[in-house]
């Protein structure tokens, strides 16, 4: 009797084996099937999306699903060759993947802005998106490409004959889709002209095209045109100057959304002490962008979010430049991000920065550290007229909780988990809340020490880069399109509080802004509100934009 050998359970050879091929496909049949895999395995919400614009109309749905097929199908063609087949497909089942987690659980659409948001946030930022939720999705999505590129081999036939085959079947998708699109004609045309935003949730496409957007204006970038001076001839005649310097502090807030404010009519109380205050609320104020990247360097631009193009906004004059043109004092203090370029040419504080500082931790700190910053700033000896701009990490999610201190959580039980669908909405709501208690009391410490200065006339204006969304219709966090945003993302609060020795210095009336708190206002308007509070006369500043000009004597 032959003696039987055990044959271990994990050797090089079962090693080889597992590795060895195990099917063999021509490369454009593969293609296929890598599309259909493509069209099937991540585009779920883009089926959702069609199923809730079109219920009912399963003709134009299966239409619209077929041209998406044959899009990516003709994609995954156009890289059908030996050395860049196989990578092309995981790549793009990759940016699959990512995006379907993003779009499944937070209702985020990865579009050019927010890739640039991802690109320009720092490492703590973007490690709070990084999940165990995102791993185990990303990993269920690419097991299956992955394996199949290892287990099927794709001999190529001879270069002349493969050539010809490729072209015709290339041919032929193109051919496919034009015939659909004409037979289909008039149900696109009213689809896509009433529906836009379902392209965004087109996968890969969506993504890759945003990609391919950002890419461009990235290289452009490295490449600047002249620098754009704008507002050169800005000056501040000596006979708007006051006796003592103005000083303004400008709060520029992360993520707050303005129907989170009581002091808007929110009925949870989370401005307790501002409601203590001479504050006024603007309550209908509305954001250039939906995401930091885009809105920060808007709103410091003289374009208006109509007219913003962001290559030229970024090489261009900004309001501090021309503030500074006209000597006034201008810094900056972060505690988020970066300024997005906007403080570029402005002596700048990075306090996220700071070692060793037991108000940070992971590389983000509390606001506390503006005050702290602040009130160094404001122990220096005023020379002029003054502008401190203090930019809050606020309510910057998905970590809500971490943004407010122990006292300040007012609302609970809170969600502390930073995959936010994992969370019950209250537990979401009630996190982000706590978040907007801290931003009311950073705001009036601010006031507070404001008010104890002598040697100049202090205000403080405070406003918010964009908004957020909490689960409302599943939609998390921020960054969507702005023209299919929710309002949740394009309202922001505003407030503004002034001593009684500014509204005397500039003649402003506090009555008269009381009344005005329902105007229609923007990111537009801070540019100009800017140069007015500072009396800087410049061939770029429109009184009509300026906020406070309708209550300003004289």
């Amino acid at each position: 009797m032959s003696e039987v050998v055990a044959r271990p359970f994990f050797s090089i050879r079962t090693l080889r084996d597992f590795r060895r091929p195990r099917l063999s496909l021509h490369p454009l049949l593969f293609s296929l099937i890598a599309a259909l895999w493509l069209s099937v395995s991540v585009n779920l919400p883009f089926l959702q999306q069609l199923q809730q614009k079109i219920p009912g109309q399963v003709s134009l749905q299966l239409s619209v699903l077929a041209l998406l097929f044959l899009l990516n199908w003709l994609l995954l063609l156009l890289f059908s060759f030996k050395v860049s087949q196989k990578p092309v497909l995981l790549l793009l089942c990759l940016l699959g993947a990512v995006s379907h987690y993003f779009i499944s659980r937070f209702g985020i659409v990865i579009d050019r802005d927010m890739l640039q948001n991802a690109v320009e946030t720092d490492v703590a930022e973007a490690s709070a998106m990084l999940t165990s939720g995102l791993l185990w999705s990303v990993t269920l999505l690419m097991a299956l490409p992955l394996l199949a590129c290892r287990w099927i081999s794709t001999p190529y036939p001879k270069l002349w004959r493969y050539a010809g085959q490729w072209l015709l079947l290339t041919v032929a998708v193109i051919s496919a889709m034009m015939s659909l699109a004409a037979v289909q004609r008039a149900e696109f045309a009213t689809f896509f002209r009433n529906f836009k935003q379902v392209k965004q949730y087109a996968l890969p496409l969506s993504p890759l095209a945003a990609s391919i957007s950002w890419s461009k204006a990235f290289a452009a970038e490295q490449f600047p045109t002249a620098f754009l001076m704008q507002g050169q001839d800005a000056t501040q005649p000596f006979a708007v100057r006051t006796e003592k310097p103005r000083l303004v502090v400008l709060v520029l807030g992360e993520t707050a959304r303005a129907a989170q404010f009581s002091l808007n009519g929110y009925p949870r109380n989370t401005n307790p002490q501002l409601a203590r205050l001479p504050v006024t609320s603007f309550t209908n104020v509305s954001s250039c962008g939906t995401a930091t990247a885009h809105s920060v360097p808007c709103m410091f631009s003289n374009m208006g979010r109509e007219n913003y193009q962001e290559k030229t906004a970024k090489n261009s004059s900004n309001v501090l430049d021309i503030l500074q043109y006209a000597a006034i004092d201008v810094s900056w203090l972060d505690n988020n991000s970066g300024c997005k370029g906007v403080c570029a040419r402005v002596p700048t504080q990075l306090l996220f920065q700071q070692q060793n500082q037991p108000l940070c931790q992971d590389g983000q700190c509390h606001d506390e550290v503006l005050l702290e910053a602040l009130e160094l700033e404001l122990a220096k000896p005023a020379t002029g007229d003054r502008l401190i701009v203090l930019h809050q990490l606020g309510s910057h999610g998905p970590e809500y909780f971490k943004r407010s201190n122990a006292s300040q959580k007012k609302f609970l039980p809170e969600c502390r988990d930073k995959q936010l669908q994992n969370c019950a909405q209250p537990e979401v709501v009630n996190a982000y809340d706590n978040s907007i208690v801290a931003t009311d009391a950073l705001l009036a410490a601010v006031i507070q020490r404001l008010a104890l200065q002598q040697d100049v006339v202090p205000a403080m204006l405070y406003l918010s880069d964009h908004g957020e969304s909490l689960g409302e219709n599943g939609v998390y966090l921020h960054g969507m399109p702005y023209w299919m945003a929710p309002a949740t993302q394009t309202q922001v609060p505003m407030i503004w509080w002034m001593s009684e020795q500014f509204a005397s210095a500039q003649q402003l009336s506090g009555s008269c802004l009381a009344q005005q708190t329902a105007t229609p206002l923007s990111h537009d308007n801070l540019f100009h509100s800017l140069l007015g509070l500072f009396k800087v006369q410049t061939r770029v500043y429109q009184s009509e934009l300026d906020l406070l000009q309708p209550c300003t004597k004289g």
